[in-house]
């Protein structure tokens, strides 16, 4: 994965146990430029530090452009503590639980790209990102998207634009893009996904054969992806609280289907100096 940070630096991973240096593996295996630290030589990737967590960390705070702590999160809080300066200056710091179930923006998520580095890992993980900056918890719409191969971001994005006018939304509301797996290689949706500022979550067509029973018309889009629908069940499968806002919109090959996380990912809060 790619993730531009605003401050230089390589990315340290952190493991405290064997199944935190598990995913830790798997984590900095995905990130240019990362290195995976445990507290023992849980796996042979790993580079043991000595000493304190606490202390391991302030010798890594000044000069690293992200952290990622794959451990329970108050471990991380406490170890970060005594480092904590300001969102403007302060590397970005993600945790992931050791079951690599959520992906969480602990520290600098705007400034510092935290946000964007826990969606990433959280797609890479098939975990859920939780972001608790009050602008990103506000954006809650997630835009479930099936194209013909070679679909156009211009179709893509007029596909998106006449669901979001029919519901009087609008595109700042968006959080993120879904599709199914088929499609994770579409240069259109890639492209929309950068226009709009916001990730493209993939979805496995595993995943959306649970929903199998209650999509049972046989469509052209099962004979061609062996699954009965691709926009509605890629939208609602991205969160776990996600709510159908309308049927989907078909519009020069390309189906869009809106669904809204009616909680969140996690509580919306404001933004304050340390965020």
């Amino acid at each position: 994965m790619s993730i531009h940070f605003t401050r230089p630096g390589p990315i340290a991973v952190l493991a405290v146990s064997p199944e935190g240096a598990g995913i830790g593996v798997r984590v900095a295996g995905a990130l240019a430029g990362a290195t995976l630290y445990a507290s023992k030589a849980f796996v042979p990737e790993a580079r043991v530090y000595g000493g304190s967590l606490r202390d391991f960390v302030g010798t890594l705070w000044a000069d690293h452009a992200a952290i990622i702590g794959v451990m329970a999160s108050g471990i991380v809080v406490r170890a970060i503590a005594p480092w904590v300066a300001s969102k403007y200056t302060d590397p970005a710091v993600v945790v992931v639980d050791d079951a690599g179930r959520f992906a969480i923006s602990l520290l600098s998520g705007h400034e510092g790209s935290a946000n964007r580095l826990a969606d990433g890992i959280a797609e890479y993980l098939g975990a859920i990102p939780v972001v608790t900056t009050g602008s990103e918890a506000q954006r809650r719409l997630v835009v479930g998207v099936g194209c013909r191969r070679g679909a156009s971001e211009a179709q893509i994005l007029a596909a998106l634009d006449i669901a979001l006018a029919a519901q009087g939304r609008r595109r700042g509301e968006i959080y993120a893009l879904a599709t199914i797996d088929l499609k994770a290689d579409e240069p259109g949706l890639h492209a929309a996904a950068t226009t709009l500022g916001v990730p493209l979550r993939v979805t496995p067509r595993s995943r959306i054969k649970t929903l199998q029973d209650v999509l049972r018309e046989h469509t052209f889009a099962e004979e061609i992806t062996g699954v009965a629908a691709v926009c509605i069940p890629a939208a609602l499968l991205t969160s776990p609280h996600s709510e159908l806002l309308a049927p989907m919109t078909k519009h020069d090959g390309v189906t869009v289907a809106l669904a809204q996380d009616t909680c969140g990912w996690s509580a919306s809060a404001p933004e304050d100096a340390h965020t």
